[in-house]
């Protein structure tokens, strides 16, 4: 019997994310994972089943490297409206140095699979909502410094925050314009401003 052939699985997931994040999942071909990734087609048949299997463990690679990012970004010891600011502009800042405007690959999944695909749909639905409860503890605590003083919760703030980023991906597709990003940023964290905004009146 033939021994497997063995590689390093996360460089194969990351050749493979670029090939899913360029061409979307639809348009990617086997045929362009094989020549991005080196592997033959049975070679990638035998470690991921087929090319849904290998788009999944893609998802959850991207999502891992994404989860890492957003964790040393508002997990400092800065204070928490800072924290978040550092977060947007670091998302605007890789808008703008994306040449080819890919945006995210987790978003322009969200707009490329139908409503119907439910494991897909729902493998997005439980990372985004990992992401809504990082800003979520996060705004606990600018709420608790009372820095704040709207009357939303941390979970409507939250979902409002990811709402941004979503935004701010596809807007940076279309008409990619650092002022026009910065300036929503600023929008975003002007409702998080509460109460240096209301006494400023």
């Amino acid at each position: 019997m033939a021994r497997p052939i063995e590689f390093d699985r996360e460089a194969v997931l990351q050749k493979a994310t670029g090939v899913f994040w360029q061409k979307g999942y639809s348009a990617a071909s086997i045929k362009n994972l094989v020549e991005a990734t080196g592997l033959q087609p049975g070679s990638l048949y035998a470690a991921f089943g087929d090319k849904r299997g290998l788009f999944l463990a893609a998802m959850d690679s991207y999502f891992e490297d994404m989860k890492r990012l957003i964790f040393s970004l508002l997990h400092t010891d800065q204070v928490a409206i800072v924290r978040i600011e550092t977060f947007f502009n670091r998302l605007v800042n890789d808008s703008m140095a994306d040449e080819h405007r890919k945006g995210c690959f987790l978003v322009n999944t969200l707009l490329e699979i139908p409503v119907h695909d439910q494991e897909i749909n729902s493998r997005l639905q439980t990372m985004f909502g990992q992401v809504e409860n990082e800003f979520r503890d996060v705004l606990k605590e600018h709420i608790a410094s009372g820095e704040f003083d709207g009357k939303q919760s941390p979970e409507e703030l939250a979902r409002f925050l990811v709402a941004g980023i979503y935004g701010l991906r596809v807007f940076n597709k279309t008409q990619p314009d650092i002022f026009a990003l910065k300036s929503i940023v600023d929008n975003l964290l002007f409702v998080l401003r509460g109460k240096s905004c209301n006494n400023s009146a």
